[in-house]
């Protein structure tokens, strides 16, 4: 926070320098702490497979699954339509975000970066997965008639409507509790993919490119 908070008023006191309102930059006087290295908890191997075995039935069980194997952000998968999937040559865009923001409710975006917004291809499971979801949704408006709404969204709440990041966040750290698995935040599955797919040789630029950093670092 004090980093942000310094880049953010050394770039607005810049700017007046540079219109001339003042002359010099009182914030080149100080001093940031340096930007230490955290590193992030991640589950091993074994903990990630039984994760995936111990979910299957949960509410959002699916999600996880395919949170894991596709490697994609909470608003990625939250904002991801059928139209932007093809089943058939496996593969999908990641060209929308949804997000929830306090005071506006559900807002739609772009990906957070250009690296973001990306093609990702998808593995046989993954295909299967979204075979599955798919179908059940078919079933889905079925049963809910005239109550569903068509937004084309591929994962969905009962009625059709998406669902929603929040709760999202808050089934996986109910889901957790219940299994009783180590502490891990959402954001952690899209992790999960980059420790499955190193583990299992996948290049760490190619690992780096499926998930959208800005760079392989």
């Amino acid at each position: 926070t004090v980093l942000h908070v310094h880049r953010v008023l050394k770039q607005i006191l810049g700017y007046a320098v540079k219109v001339g309102i003042i002359v010099k930059n009182p914030s080149d006087g100080a001093t940031p702490p340096k930007r230490g290295i955290k590193q992030m908890p991640m589950w091993d191997v074994p903990t990630i497979q039984l994760f995936l075995e111990d979910s299957q039935e949960s509410r959002y069980g699916h999600i996880f699954n395919f949170a894991i194997s596709a490697g994609m952000r909470r608003s990625e998968i939250c904002g991801l339509k059928w139209d932007a999937v093809d089943l058939v040559n496996g593969s999908l865009d990641v060209a929308a975000t949804l997000q929830q923001i306090r005071g506006h409710g559900l807002v739609t975006g772009e990906p957070k970066t250009e690296r973001s917004r990306r093609t990702i291809k998808l593995a046989p499971e993954t295909v299967a997965l979204l075979q599955v979801v798919q179908g059940s949704q078919q079933l889905a408006k079925l049963e809910a008639g005239p109550l569903w709404q068509e937004q084309g969204y591929v994962f969905t709440q009962a009625n059709g409507s998406p669902v929603l990041p929040d709760t999202l966040t808050q089934e996986f750290r109910f889901l957790l509790k219940a299994l009783e698995l180590p502490p891990l935040n959402l954001h952690g599955l899209r992790h999960a993919f980059a420790t499955l797919g190193l583990v299992g040789g996948m290049a760490a630029k190619t690992a780096s490119e499926h998930l959208g950093h800005s760079s392989i670092v």
